[in-house]
């Protein structure tokens, strides 16, 4: 039986994440071009676009510049174990994927409510850079510090 680790506990939370974005957006993609739910603020279009634009780009500086503090701080309680460490890294990988798959959700609803394909654009690439986000074993080591012998154990 393969053992459980702290890694692919994390990655699973990821991946689980990112697939309830990819699952909302294919839902309001096939609402939409099934003409099911007819645009009800199509002539908002504009302002939407500004808006959605604007709170995206705001929540991934907000989520990445928390996550950086919140890494900085983990760094600095180096005395702590891995676990510990650890433990905080997700806590603060969970606020920056939430901030990050916030936008998406948003451009969702904004192409529900407009009916225009621009905000499932957004959406895609906003998905795109939470993909790139994904977990990996040597980045978290990487970030946290964490030696061979602390690796191991986890």
């Amino acid at each position: 039986m393969k053992k459980t680790t702290v890694f692919s506990t994390l990655s699973l939370i990821h991946r689980a994440m990112l697939t309830g974005q990819l699952i909302f957006t294919a839902i309001v993609f096939y609402l939409v071009y099934s003409k099911t739910m007819l645009p009800a603020l199509a002539e908002h279009d504009k302002i939407l676009q500004t808006i959605a634009l604007a709170f995206t780009i705001v929540a991934i500086i907000v989520g990445t510049k928390l996550f950086k503090k919140k890494l900085v701080l983990i760094k600095d309680e180096s005395a702590g174990d891995a676990k510990e460490r650890l433990v905080k890294y997700r806590t603060a990988s969970m606020l920056l994927w939430g901030l990050v798959e916030l936008p998406c959700l948003v451009c969702g609803i904004c192409l529900l409510l407009t009916g225009n394909y621009a905000f499932l654009a957004l959406s895609l690439v906003v998905t795109l850079y939470y993909a790139l986000l994904m977990p990996v074993k040597d980045r978290i080591a990487q970030q946290l510090n964490l030696s061979n012998t602390e690796l191991n154990e986890l």
